[in-house]
């Protein structure tokens, strides 16, 4: 993956947990500011999506942990194996909200 197609890759995961996070109704605020996309919910917790681009790598910290991922067989994997999406749920259920982006 180039630096072109990171982006581009980083923008339709933002975008789709955006819509996800509406579609279900989650009472959550969404903010992008650069290389960083921010999810806050009700008790102004937050969830942080970040992209690093000099490790072409997704970066996200929230109450249930810090977790780095790249991008492998067309899907965000941290080296430990966990996917990108079943954290995300995970992060956004430590933080009062149940949310699927299956």
């Amino acid at each position: 993956m180039n630096v072109a197609e990171f982006h581009q890759n980083i923008e339709q995961v933002w975008l789709k947990i955006e819509e996800q996070l509406e579609e279900q109704g989650c009472d959550v605020d969404c903010d992008t500011q650069g290389s960083v996309f921010t999810i806050t919910f009700a008790d102004r917790s937050q969830v942080v999506v970040n992209k690093q681009e000099p490790l072409l790598e997704l970066w996200l910290a929230s109450k249930a942990g810090g977790f780095h991922f790249a991008f492998k067989d067309n899907q965000w994997i941290a080296n430990d194996g966990k996917l990108f999406w079943q954290c995300l749920e995970q992060a956004c259920l430590t933080h009062g909200e149940q949310v699927s982006f299956s």
